[in-house]
């Protein structure tokens, strides 16, 4: 059996204005530190003795990481695979400056929400496609390991809508709260399920 717990970062600033970013590089606010401390008792108190870490190379992700401060002499690695959706050229925009600044983007937001792709950017079809060849490197490499992967809500939007539904049909269906834990299993024989979603310390 092989486990793959997913964290999702802690809060910025941008995430607290509501902005459209993926691959910006805000740090954590103070909220978002807090918050991964409050998953690293979280973790510790459900004894997940985790084998291997990957995480995005992003400063908010690398910095949720070193707040959970797991042992020293687990491997960690950093990828830019596993990097949020680039919104290209509406990163670090609110939803009204994009309406004023880009309106003809609006309709495509909505209608064609999965194959819409910004100037410089990427689709949610192209992010679930890069973080699924990802993961299933990961989880063939490492099997009946325990990994951990730090990453952002739409990372694992897409790899919960992908497992459970083989497409992008799940991805408006889950909430992913800052510094939120998630539990996917790899049965022996391939089946995969969800133990849980959104764990969310409360302290």
């Amino acid at each position: 059996m092989t486990e793959i717990l997913f964290i999702r970062h802690g809060e910025t600033n941008y995430n607290k204005k509501n902005l459209y970013y993926g691959h910006l590089n805000p740090g954590l606010n103070e909220i978002g530190t807090n918050q991964l401390k409050n998953t690293k008792k979280k973790l510790e108190e459900m004894n997940e003795k985790i084998d291997i870490v990957f995480s995005s190379d992003l400063k908010r992700c690398r910095q949720s990481l070193e707040l959970l401060e797991l042992d020293e002499n687990i491997e960690k690695y950093f990828s830019e695979e596993l990097r949020e959706l680039n919104f290209g050229d509406i990163e670090g925009k609110s939803y009204d400056k994009i309406r004023k600044e880009f309106p003809y983007y609006i309709d495509e937001m909505k209608n064609n929400w999965k194959y819409f792709r910004t100037k410089g950017g990427e689709s949610l079809d192209d992010l679930q496609k890069r973080i699924i060849k990802k993961i299933d490197e990961i989880k063939e490499k490492y099997q009946n390991k325990k990994i951990l992967i730090v990453a952002h809500a739409g990372v694992i939007q897409t790899v919960i809508s992908y497992y459970l539904f083989n497409n992008l049909d799940g991805y408006w269906k889950f909430k992913l709260d800052n510094g939120s834990i998630t539990k996917m299993v790899v049965t022996d024989d391939g089946f995969i399920y969800f133990d849980y979603i959104n764990h969310k310390p409360q302290y």
